[in-house]
């Protein structure tokens, strides 16, 4: 299903979701992450969406 969404950087949300749940680099910023959230939140929305509305 991935493959059919070749717009979205799956392996770089699962980069960032690792840093995140173990902490990688020490503190999270908070603006970092409202950063990612703004720009990339809707477009990851919309690509989930369309996959799981598949027929």
């Amino acid at each position: 299903m991935k493959a059919e969404q070749p717009d979205v950087p799956w392996r770089e949300i699962s980069g960032f979701r690792n840093i995140l749940v173990h902490n990688y680099l020490g503190d999270i910023d908070p603006d970092t992450v409202a950063t990612v959230v703004d720009r990339h939140l809707e477009p990851l929305t919309h690509a989930v969406s369309a996959m799981l509305h598949k027929p």
